[in-house]
C-alpha cells in the first residue's frame, strides 16, 4: 500500500438500507495509482494502476446499514464511496438494488472499521481486518461491520446486536471476533461470560435460518525473552472452538493462525504491521498493511472450510500475501527491551504485567 496526499473524493448517493451493486467508471488524465472505500472506509480496491486517458470500470456490492455504538444510534441514508488519488479522476458512478446474502460482523477494535486520517499513511493507520473483506469477496456477498471499539459479548448483546435484530434474513451470516476486551472483565472469562453469550448468538441465529461464523481472537504480538509470542488468549480461543462444536457452526482460528504468521518473523520486523508512529506502537491493533494480512488470512481458511454459500465468494486470487523477508541484521529485541527502550524515549509506561492489555501504549 502507498502513501497518498491528497484528502478523497466523495460520492454520496441517497438511498435507504440495503444492498446494492455500485458501478464505478473512473478515468485517469494522466498515469496514476488509486483506492476506493465504501461507507465507513471498507475496503473497495487498493493502489489499482490507471493510465492517461484510461476508463476502467469497478463494480462492487455495498451494505447500507443504521447502526448502533455506545453512544447513540445512527441512521445512515446513503451509498458512500471514497476514492483516494494524488491526481486528477473523472468519476461516474451507477448502482442497483440487489438481493445478496449480507455478512454481519460483530466484534471489537481488531475487526471494526476504522478511519484513516490524510495524508494517509499506511503504517499509521489503524485498520480492523474486517473492513478488508469486501475486497476479498465477489458481488454476490455484502459485508455490514456493527464491531465497536472497546467491545465485549455481553456489550454486542445488550447495545451493537439491536440493529441486525431488525436486518437479519434467512440466508445470512453472522460472524463473530471477541476476546481482547472480554479478557479484562472477570465475568466474562472464557468459559464463563465470554463462552455463554458466543451461545446465546448461535442459538438467535440458528432459530433465523442465518449461519454463525465464530473466529478465535487474533493474539497479540507481545514476545518474551526467548523470541515467542505469549500465550495471552489462548483460552479464549479454546472457548469460541468449544462452543462452535456445540452449535455445529464454522470455527476460523484466528488466533493459532496470527501466531503462526507474525512469531516467525520476531518482534522487530511484526511491529512494522501494527498501528505504529513517531511516538508510539501499538502491539494489539494492526494497520492497514497488517489489517490486509489478517483478512487474507481468514479468507484462506473460510475458502478451505467451505462454508456454504460463502467460501465460493471468496476471490481466491486475490489471498496471496507477499512475501516478508526478516533482516538478518535487525537487533534481536525481546519484548521486554523493546519496551525498555521505548520508555527510555518518552514513548509509554513499561507495563508491570506483560499479559497486561497495552493497547494504548
Amino acid at each position: 500500500m502507498i502513501q497518498y496526499k491528497k484528502e478523497p473524493q466523495e460520492i454520496k448517493i441517497a438511498v435507504p438500507n440495503g444492498n446494492y451493486k455500485v458501478t464505478l467508471n473512473i478515468t485517469a488524465q494522466s498515469d496514476t495509482r488509486y483506492t476506493v472505500y465504501s461507507q465507513n472506509r471498507r475496503f473497495v480496491a487498493v493502489d489499482r494502476v490507471i493510465r492517461a486517458g484510461e476508463t476502467q470500470n469497478l463494480t462492487f456490492v455495498v451494505n447500507v446499514c443504521d447502526y448502533i455504538r455506545r453512544d447513540a444510534a445512527y441512521t445512515v441514508d446513503s451509498i458512500q464511496i471514497y476514492i483516494v488519488c494524488d491526481e486528477e479522476l473523472s468519476v461516474t458512478s451507477e448502482y442497483v438494488p440487489v438481493n445478496v446474502p449480507t455478512l454481519y460482523i460483530i466484534g471489537d477494535s481488531t475487526i471494526t472499521d476504522q478511519p484513516a486520517e490524510y495524508p494517509y499513511d499506511p503504517e499509521k493507520t489503524y485498520c480492523g481486518w474486517g473492513q478488508v473483506l469486501p475486497m476479498l469477496l465477489d458481488d454476490q456477498i455484502a459485508v455490514s461491520n456493527h464491531a465497536e471499539s472497546g467491545a465485549t459479548t455481553r456489550e454486542a448483546f445488550q447495545v451493537h446486536f439491536e440493529t441486525m435484530r431488525r436486518k437479519l434474513r434467512p440466508g445470512d451470516y453472522l460472524m463473530i471476533e471477541f476476546g481482547h476486551n472480554d479478557q479484562k472483565e472477570t465475568e466474562l472469562d472464557a468459559f464463563g461470560g465470554y463462552a455463554r453469550y458466543l451461545r446465546w448468538f448461535v442459538d438467535y441465529a440458528k432459530v433465523r435460518a442465518v449461519r454463525t461464523i465464530i473466529n478465535a481472537p487474533i493474539n497479540r504480538i507481545i514476545f518474551d525473552e526467548n523470541g515467542k509470542i505469549l500465550n495471552l488468549l489462548g483460552d479464549y480461543r479454546n472457548a469460541a472452538k468449544e462452543v462452535s462444536e456445540w452449535g455445529h457452526v464454522p470455527f476460523i482460528d484466528l488466533w493459532t493462525a496470527t501466531t503462526d504468521f507474525f512469531e516467525p518473523l520476531g518482534l522487530y520486523t511484526a511491529k512494522k504491521y501494527f498501528r505504529h508512529d513517531s511516538e508510539s506502537q501499538d502491539y494489539t491493533h494492526t494497520n492497514d498493511l497488517g489489517g490486509a494480512i489478517i483478512a487474507r488470512l481468514w479468507a484462506s481458511m473460510a475458502a478451505r472450510a467451505g462454508i456454504k454459500g460463502l467460501s465460493e465468494h471468496i476471490l481466491t486470487d486475490r489471498l496471496t500475501i507477499e512475501e516478508i523477508k526478516v533482516d538478518p541484521n535487525a537487533p534481536k529485541e525481546s519484548n521486554a527491551q523493546e519496551f525498555a527502550r521505548l520508555k527510555s524515549i518518552g514513548l509509554g509506561i513499561v507495563p508491570a504485567d506483560l499479559d497486561a492489555d497495552i493497547s494504548h501504549l
